[in-house]
């Protein structure tokens, strides 16, 4: 998933580096070999890991020091200095971890380390079962980092999607773009739950939480027990309760089934009206205006993204939509409702649209489990 950055940047670190040179933020970024190095002071130690975030490849040397890690300047993952191992989502591989020697006054930097170390299974009182609903990024992250615990109990995913867990934000950027290949979209290569006993259900919706009985009822019926439960359904988009919301070209944006259907879609249509200027409209639609569509942008809000980042912010996004080629913005506006209309025919009003929409990306909202009965509240 990381983006590939030029590898030699900053100091060749197997020729030594003085320690003065090493900025006040305690991170150099430098390079040995092919290889991009980060190079980072804690009190009196060193240590060297790699330069990039294995997730979107961000900058690990403008991230900030947290005391023996690391975390990355764009999405905040965390990375053990010490072994380079991923401790915070949304990144779950490993950064490189390389020796380093100080000489007098000059730090070293002189080969990789070998593995990971290997850790003793979680000790005390352990659930024989843990269930997790969802099948997102979060329980994916979470299963993943139980195994790497050597948590060695059952581990069952209840996943409402069609395919295995996938890297979301790719979506709406990369892979709705047409740049980034469908491989690259999944957290894992195939088979990868069923090699680490991690029973994985697609397509399978959880419809109530019976607590007392410790049981995740589905919405066919089946009860599934559990000694520990995780909820990690996160947000479903919000549909348009408009006439004409559920017309079959009217899209959201959440899956990979989503997106697929969407980048059809876009391979025969000339418009696409996305409704939402938060990050996953805004990202959309920059992805669609690569495949040279003709793109709307429509949302009640003033300003892209005003309550995120302010009036100021907005306005800025608001003329960067129009530079990257956006047909239109527009804002302030109510929705009334979405017709089939051919293309010739198609309009805006003032107060509200009236338009053949190709794609909507709204907001989002928490997923639904039945965990918002009486007895759970309690």
């Amino acid at each position: 998933m990381g983006n590939s950055q030029d590898t030699k940047q900053g100091p060749d670190l197997s020729l030594g580096v003085a320690v003065s040179d090493i900025p006040a933020s305690g991170l150099l970024r430098g390079h040995v070999g092919d290889d991009g190095v980060l190079l980072a002071r804690v009190d009196s130690a060193y240590f060297a890991v790699g330069a990039s975030c294995t997730h979107y490849g961000g900058p690990l040397a403008e991230g900030v020091l947290d005391g023996h890690t690391v975390r990355c300047p764009w999405h905040h993952a965390r990375f053990s200095l010490r072994t380079g191992e991923a401790l915070r989502a949304p990144a779950i591989d490993p950064v490189t971890s390389w020796n380093v020697e100080q000489r007098g006054e000059k730090i070293f930097v002189t080969g990789k380390t070998k593995t990971l170390p290997i850790r003793k299974p979680i000790s005390g009182q352990v659930p024989s079962r843990i269930v997790i609903v969802g099948g997102g990024a979060a329980g994916f992250a979470a299963a993943e980092q139980l195994r790497r615990d050597r948590y060695e109990g059952s581990l069952v995913m209840l996943s409402d999607d069609a395919d295995p867990p996938v890297d979301r934000p790719n979506l709406s950027k990369d892979y709705l773009a047409g740049v980034a290949q469908e491989e690259w979209v999944p957290l894992r290569a195939q088979g990868w739950c069923r090699d680490n006993a991690i029973e994985l259900r697609l397509n399978t919706k959880a419809s109530n939480i019976d607590p007392r009985a410790r049981e995740v009822e589905l919405a066919d019926g089946t009860r599934i027990p559990y000694e520990r439960l995780l909820l990690a359904t996160g947000a479903e988009p919000i549909r348009l309760d408009i006439p004409g919301g559920d017309l079959a070209h009217v899209h959201v944006l959440r899956t990979l089934k989503d997106c697929r259907a969407i980048i059809a879609a876009a391979q025969r249509a000339r418009r696409v009206v996305v409704i939402g200027a938060s990050f996953i409209g805004l990202e959309a639609a920059a992805a669609l205006r690569t495949r040279n569509l003709d793109v709307h942008i429509v949302a009640p809000e003033k300003r892209p993204l005003e309550r995120v980042f302010g009036a100021e912010l907005g306005d800025f996004q608001h003329q960067v939509r129009r530079q990257v080629g956006t047909r239109a913005v527009r804002l302030a506006v109510q929705f009334a409702d979405v017709n089939d209309e051919p293309a010739e025919q198609q309009r805006f009003d003032a107060r509200s649209l009236k338009s053949v929409l190709r794609g909507v990306f709204g907001g989002g909202q928490a997923g639904d489990t039945g965990a918002d009965n009486d007895h759970i509240k309690a």
